[in-house]
């Protein structure tokens, strides 16, 4: 049996998945179950992605999937889901690609066991909520080639609104001038902590930083019953992520369709 199967069987990844809904939902204007799993409508901040989705829980097929979606989603220039149970994520995967949606996978790891080496963590500093602003800005404009600057207001309002009502807690690296360098984001809720948006600007990156970062954020969630991050299935980070102790536990598929695409 591997890992992924025996969290999933002792429930591990259910309290991770709802975790994740709580979180998101927590942010957003609205949420409510619908047929298949959980929407959530965020009106004030409609270019925010993770604030105006359909969360996909149970099994669906491809064109119920469709109705669901153009009827939870409409008005928005986009559609976005999110596929947990992974057996459906990997039925809709080829008809929703075919159709034009881009995919991504992103992989559930927890704490499970020791890092391979100690790591310097004194140079460390608590980040303030404009010096992650900063960082969460850059790293979007790195990421989204021609993301609008409204696009950019609302998401700065959205890692606002999302860091305040978590209580999450901003480490990073500052140069000798305080500018930001790198950031990672610990967020506590009971029993259960995540590490969240590691990020090093380019000109910053290859000294380690990012391992640091997190390296930290694990030892102080060590009273924590569950500590996980979720990563890029198909990137390199979930290899240095590894090597901290985290393993994985699950899965899940993102879908997202630009319906200004062709327009």
């Amino acid at each position: 049996m591997t890992t992924a199967e025996s969290s999933a069987g002792d429930g591990t990844l259910a309290r991770l998945h709802d975790q994740l809904r709580r979180s998101q939902g927590a942010a957003a204007d609205e949420t409510r179950l619908v047929g298949p799993g959980r929407v959530a409508r965020t009106p004030s901040l409609p270019w925010v992605w993770s604030l105006n989705h359909l969360r996909v829980s149970e099994p669906i097929s491809f064109p119920d999937l469709l109705a669901v979606v153009d009827e939870v989603l409409s008005g928005l220039p986009y559609r976005h889901v999110l596929v947990e149970h992974e057996a459906t994520a990997d039925q809709l995967q080829g008809p929703l690609r075919e159709a034009g949606w881009t995919v991504d996978t992103e992989v559930i790891m927890v704490i499970a066991e020791q890092p391979d080496r100690e790591d310097d963590t004194s140079a460390i500093t608590e980040l303030t909520e404009d010096q992650m602003l900063v960082l969460m800005r850059e790293w979007l404009i790195e990421e989204r080639a021609g993301i609008s600057e409204e696009a950019l207001d609302q998401i700065d309002e959205y890692n606002r609104r999302e860091g305040r009502l978590l209580g999450e807690r901003r480490f990073g690296f500052v140069d000798e001038q305080g500018s930001p360098l790198a950031i990672t984001k610990l967020r506590i809720d009971g029993p259960i902590a995540w590490v969240e948006d590691v990020y090093t600007t380019p000109e910053a990156r290859g000294r380690g930083y990012a391992r640091s970062l997190v390296t930290n954020a694990v030892a102080l969630s060590a009273g924590s019953e569950l500590t996980f991050i979720v990563a890029d299935d198909n990137d390199w980070p979930k290899t240095l992520y590894q090597k901290i102790g985290f393993r994985p536990v699950g899965r899940f598929k993102t879908f997202h369709l630009d319906l200004r695409q062709g327009s």
